[in-house]
């Protein structure tokens, strides 16, 4: 089941679980309330009550019905009539005369004298009786009415229930859809990109424009390949640096081996010439220098090929890299010198002396790319990037063609007549011993650039990072280039 799936149905049932428990509670509750609102007690009550108060008028009644009898019995003037004197014929003197069903306002009452003659008389009844017994009227038909309306009044209940809650339950849904497509569409893209670096597509990078947790994945993704690449970059130039120092090895050692016998053979050719041609003698005497200084060259150069299939090896002590590049600047002669140090790297973790010897030959390099320029210049900088410091060696000469950018380091590419192209290998070796990174540019002199970046803290164990920080600075510092 996908991911997305799984948050939906977990949110739906979060809604869903305490839906039960509510609809008890609240079905309850109504049971509850009904039964108390409309219980046959109260009606009871509410029937007694209305008993008391016809059995309250009647007693009136009665009462009122002797009093007239003795009046009209007396004969007495009907000024002294117990009641007020109303015409028979007057129709708001009926008991229901209000409304129908309504307490009566008055007892009427119509009696005859000895001498058949008619009289009304009228007592007008309490207006709190009246009142209470209006109000036990209406309450009792109310109560008989909701008790015939029973289960409707509680459907009227649910109802209004199950439309919220049905309401809640779709917002709920659509609510955990849109949080489950923010969360699995980013995993998603990061599945993507993990089988296209699976495949060695190392260019590959998620978006991270979230902040949240899923965007602190992708930026640790993004840093991760970032690494990797940096990481499978250097290995391949260890890689490509192991071979060509063993095909330096095999070299010097095929090399060597002939040079001592081909030397004592022509010395030992002119020693043992016991002629007497002086021709013969001068141009066996040259032949003889000639072979010894073409082996001594070849010896140096031999040498030269040992020294180059030696791996690098370093001592790793505090490095003040700004004293080192104005010692290097200082010694070079008929061209013109500027700096930029920044103050922020002055010192860093390594090899004093390899550093020195790869800046050295990067001013050599640069030196003699500008033999014959009328006004040569070279330019020194440093600057702290991260856990970096970046050394900036620029030269006002000819500059180096972009297509050989990529291949200026390798062994055996030498623009010189007299080179071996050796020089600018050794510096990068010294370079990724040091667990850095070397590169050629465009130079804003209108020359070439080499772009150095070591890690301030070194490479080995507690010196300095490990190669994942190594390849996180390089990449970092990549940015300032």
């Amino acid at each position: 089941m996908k991911l997305r799936t799984r948050l939906i149905l977990l949110t739906v049932l979060l809604i869903l679980l305490p839906a039960l428990p509510a609809m008890w509670v609240t079905r309850h509750l109504v049971e509850q309330s009904l039964n108390l609102g409309l219980s046959p007690e109260i009606a009871n009550a509410l029937e007694a009550g209305i008993r008391q108060t016809r059995a309250t008028y009647q007693d009136e009644r009665t009462e009122f019905e002797a009093e007239v009898a003795g009046w009209v019995a007396t004969g007495a003037a009907p000024e002294d009539a117990p009641g007020r004197l109303v015409d028979p014929n007057d129709p708001t003197g009926s008991e229901n005369a209000p409304a129908q069903d309504a307490p009566p306002r008055e007892i009427v009452l119509t009696k005859q004298d000895a001498s058949g003659r008619s009289f009304t008389v009228a007592r007008a009844l309490s207006p709190e009786w009246r009142g209470d017994a209006a109000s036990l009227a209406a309450s009792l038909q109310m109560v008989r009415g909701l008790q015939a309306e029973r289960n409707e009044l509680a459907n009227r209940f649910w109802l209004p229930f199950l439309a919220i809650y049905g309401i809640t339950l779709l917002i709920a849904f659509g609510a955990a859809a849109w949080l489950g497509r923010g969360i699995t569409n980013p995993i998603l893209r990061l599945a993507d990109a993990t089988r296209e670096v699976s495949r060695g597509r190392w260019d590959v990078r998620v978006d991270t424009d979230r902040t949240d947790e899923v965007g602190q994945l992708g930026a640790a993704f993004n840093r991760m390949v970032e690494t990797l690449d940096a990481q499978s970059r250097q290995l391949v130039e260890l890689e490509k640096m192991a071979g060509w120092r063993e095909m330096a090895r095999a070299l010097a050692h095929e090399v060597k081996n002939p040079l001592t016998p081909i030397r004592l053979t022509v010395e030992e050719m002119g020693s043992r010439y016991r002629g007497d041609d002086p021709d013969y003698r001068k141009l066996l005497d040259e032949c003889t220098r000639i072979v010894v200084r073409e082996v001594e060259s070849l010896r140096n150069i031999v040498t030269r090929f040992r020294e180059f299939s030696r791996p690098v090896e370093l001592v790793w002590e505090s490095v003040a890299l700004n004293e080192i590049v104005t010692e290097i600047g200082s010694l070079q002669r008929d061209m013109e010198v500027t700096y930029d140090l920044d103050p922020n790297v002055a010192e860093l973790i390594g090899d004093p002396d390899r550093t020195r010897q790869a800046l050295m030959n990067l001013a050599r390099n640069a030196q003699e790319a500008m033999r014959g320029q009328s006004e040569p210049r070279l330019h020194l900088a440093t600057r702290r990037d991260g856990d970096a410091a970046v050394i900036l060696v620029d030269d006002n000469g000819p500059g180096i063609p972009e297509e050989e950018r990529s291949r200026v380091f390798e062994p055996y590419r030498s623009g010189k007549a007299d080179g071996l192209g050796l020089g600018l290998t050794l510096v990068k070796g010294i370079v990724l011993a040091h667990g850095g990174t070397i590169e050629a540019q465009d130079s804003s002199l209108g020359g070439a650039r080499f772009r150095i970046v070591l890690p301030l803290h070194g490479v080995d164990g507690d010196k300095g990072p490990t190669p994942a920080d190594r390849g996180t600075a390089e990449s970092g510092a990549g940015e300032h280039a």
